[in-house]
């Protein structure tokens, strides 16, 4: 029986630590999908900037 209730004292604790991680993770694949995102804004900008630098050039 005593191993019985060190088996739901443990499980116990998993699902806490478990619980503690979910409310965490939503945020921190936010944060990197905002990265993301500003990495493509940056790249299409400098992409645009680049283009119209080679358009004053052919002009």
């Amino acid at each position: 029986e005593s191993e019985g209730e060190s088996d739901d004292e443990e499980t116990r604790e998993e699902e806490e630590e478990s619980f503690d991680s979910i409310p965490r993770t939503p945020k921190e694949s936010e944060e990197e999908r905002n990265d993301e995102e500003e990495q493509d804004l940056r790249l299409s900008e400098e992409a645009r900037i680049q283009e119209e630098e080679d358009v004053d050039e052919l002009g």
